[in-house]
């Protein structure tokens, strides 16, 4: 951590920039270049959730007027811009709703494979399914595995904040906690899931909470 936050604090960008990709390049030889990216739409499954970070001006509480779950007609309008856009995949995101388990979600991946199955589905992140888990009272593991059944290409790293609990206890108390995120990550990764990391920085956090944020990530990442 130290060593990290000395660089972080005292070492020019353009200088870590040449030496990251110097190692990219010893790592990853004639790979180094392949760079490539992919086109996908964000579609939001519902706005109620019961966690309520400060930050948030998306969700609603579940006796809001304005609350929606997404229908299965919207999904194949937006699928279809999707299509038209020339992208094929959807990022499925929403609030942690009291009322919808590991069914509906199993559920909706199989029907919108139905409806396109070839789109890849990079949905939920650790906090969602922490809180399956939790309505289920079972495991992390047994509650990805259920979903990749159903069609779950991928896991997004959503919800990561900063991943140190100092920081989590005021900006996002509702949240599974540091070490539940980490966990679903090990989960994920044991089941073969693809996954990514997310990182909301400049609110309360310091730079070391910063390089701890990096650090847990990448143990994660080496395991």
């Amino acid at each position: 951590l130290d060593e990290g936050l000395f660089l972080y604090e005292k070492a020019p960008v353009s200088e870590l920039m040449w030496v990251a990709n110097e190692i990219k390049h010893k790592i990853l030889r004639d790979r180094a270049d392949n760079v490539s990216w992919i086109i996908d739409r964000n579609v939001n499954i519902t706005n109620v959730c019961i966690a309520q970070c400060k930050f948030c001006n998306f969700y609603r509480k579940p006796t809001a007027d304005d609350i929606y779950i997404t229908s299965r007609t919207e999904y194949e309008e937006k699928i279809k811009v999707l299509r038209e856009f020339g992208g094929n995949q959807v990022l499925l995101q929403g609030g942690l709703h009291p009322k919808l388990g590991l069914k509906f979600y199993s559920d909706l991946f199989r029907e919108l494979k139905q409806i396109d199955p070839e789109l890849k589905l990079h949905a939920l992140g650790p906090a969602e399914i922490a809180h399956i888990a939790r309505i289920e009272k079972t495991g992390f593991k047994e509650v990805l595995s259920a979903l990749m059944d159903a069609g779950l290409d991928s896991l997004p790293g959503a919800g990561a904040e900063i991943l140190v609990d100092r920081v989590r206890s005021i900006v996002s108390k509702g949240k599974c906690n540091s070490q539940q995120w980490l966990d679903v990550m090990r989960a994920a990764h044991q089941l073969g899931l693809s996954t990514s990391a997310t990182m909301m920085f400049g609110h309360i956090e310091t730079n070391a909470e910063r390089i701890e944020h990096f650090i847990k990530i990448r143990e994660v990442q080496s395991e």
